[in-house]
């Protein structure tokens, strides 16, 4: 029987903002810092923010009507990597809707996410980087990205 895995959700620490900010990709606004979900993958922490509107299809969208946002969901283009603990800040909480479909469609999103993040890597290995990826976050993690490796 395969192990439940319950999704993490939590706050980006001040820390993190500070020592990332050079990445002009990463989303903030001041004195409101982003809800993400933590996922390991390649040996490497992502944070995975969600946003009340995407617009775009490199993202995971809550599909459930009771969402009171449209477009809202988990936008993969603006993943950042956590390379330290204390760059995650306190525990956070979706409205119960879009909870409720996540604990549901958990291990669906996160393979959806590997995929992203393996077509991503494969991206950024081609020059020049193709247009869907130059807004993304994760560009400034680009040698950290290429040395990470895939595990089945």
């Amino acid at each position: 029987m395969k192990e439940k895995i319950k999704p993490v959700m939590a706050l980006l620490s001040q820390q993190f903002y500070e020592r990332n900010e050079r990445n002009t990709e990463i989303l903030s606004k001041q004195n409101r810092p982003y809800l993400v979900l933590l996922v390991e993958y390649r040996g490497l922490k992502f944070a995975i923010p969600f946003r009340s509107n995407i617009q775009h299809s490199h993202a995971y969208k809550f599909q459930g009507t009771e969402s009171q946002r449209k477009s809202s969901g988990l936008d993969f283009s603006k993943s950042v990597l956590v390379m330290n603990d204390d760059e995650i800040g306190a525990p956070a909480h979706l409205i119960p809707a879009e909870r409720k479909e996540l604990l549901k469609r958990f291990r669906f999103i996160v393979e959806k996410f590997h995929t992203y993040i393996d077509d991503f890597i494969e991206g950024l290995d081609k020059e020049p980087l193709q247009p869907k990826y130059k807004m993304s976050s994760l560009t400034y993690y680009r040698d950290i990205l290429l040395k990470s490796e895939k595990k089945d």
